[in-house]
């Protein structure tokens, strides 16, 4: 599952901006613990008792060496702490993923890659950095949680990567569905030890792709990332993702978050983001939808 990582695409040159776009309403804030480029063993080890526990309703077909490429457009909306300016942040890129490694309890394990020359746009303004793209190593659980992510480029004080596994996974039902069905599964707060919530996933029905037949889900999920934060405050995510009916992989996904996880302050923020597989004769140059979220 290729879930757009924000903050992936944040270089040195594209964080010093924005630090210095919100700087004069307020400091950025300081981690309240280390953090590292991949999941806390704290988050990793609880969502991996959940994967261990579930009963999948479907399972995820991949096949070690297997390449797909993807498309991603993101769009970041909020407004500067004291509310004195706007902020929006827009990318464009591309990147190919690799299944890596699949292990005999069924972990698979893939890179990504993005290509170079990601578009990002601050303001409007380009921001360009000379940082070559490092893979981003995903493990994904039978359960459809991404159980570790690790990324080399991350700043270790980052706190928006400890939330990224939670927002790339996708929960399989526990049973077989049929559409309209709905499912619920209990999840490890990634910000808060030793707190879970809830997520609720809906099989809508099957609907052709790029040519692809899917299985099209919507998924709803909403924590805080913070001690004190009340319901409002919370990060909510929902997210609509159409998987390949016969090997559950991701053909496309359209999603939402508000309340996002950054590694400086905003407010109000709100992230939307669409990506798609890229598929030889359907999409190969760029995505309509892609393209009018950027607008």
């Amino acid at each position: 599952m290729r879930f757009p990582c924000i903050t992936c695409y944040m270089t040195q040159a594209i964080a010093f901006a924005l630090i210095a776009l919100v700087a004069v309403a307020g400091p950025r804030p300081a981690p309240t613990h280390a953090q590292t480029s991949q999941t806390s063993q704290t988050s990793q080890t609880s969502q991996t008792s959940l994967a261990a526990q579930a009963a999948p309703g479907w399972t995820f077909e991949h096949k070690k060496g297997e390449v797909l490429r993807y498309r991603t457009y993101i769009v970041v909306a909020a407004r500067t702490p004291d509310d004195t300016g706007d902020v929006k942040l827009t990318v464009r890129s591309s990147s190919k993923n690799t299944t890596k490694d699949i292990t005999a309890d069924g972990l698979v394990i893939w890179e990504q890659l993005d290509d170079a020359g990601v578009e990002v746009k601050l303001n409007g303004m380009a921001v360009t950095s000379d940082e070559a793209p490092k893979p981003v190593t995903v493990t994904l659980a039978k359960s459809g949680l991404i159980v570790k992510r690790v990324n080399p480029a991350a700043d270790p004080s980052d706190m928006s990567q400890k939330a990224l596994p939670i927002l790339s996974s996708w929960p399989v039902p526990p049973v077989g569905v049929k559409p309209g069905d709905t499912w619920k599964s209990e999840l490890a707060n990634p910000m808060l030890k030793n707190k879970f919530f809830t997520a609720t996933s809906t099989l809508v029905g099957n609907e052709s792709v790029l040519g692809i037949d899917c299985l099209k889900v919507q998924l709803t999920m909403s924590f805080p990332a913070v001690y004190g934060a009340t319901e409002p405050e919370f990060l909510q995510h929902t997210a609509t993702y159409w998987l390949d009916a016969k090997t559950r992989q991701l053909v496309r996904t359209s999603a939402v978050t508000k309340n996002p996880v950054f590694p400086f302050t905003l407010k109000n923020a709100e992230a939307r983001a669409f990506v798609s597989r890229i598929v030889s004769g359907q999409n190969d140059t760029s995505d309509p939808e892609g393209e009018k979220l950027l607008k």
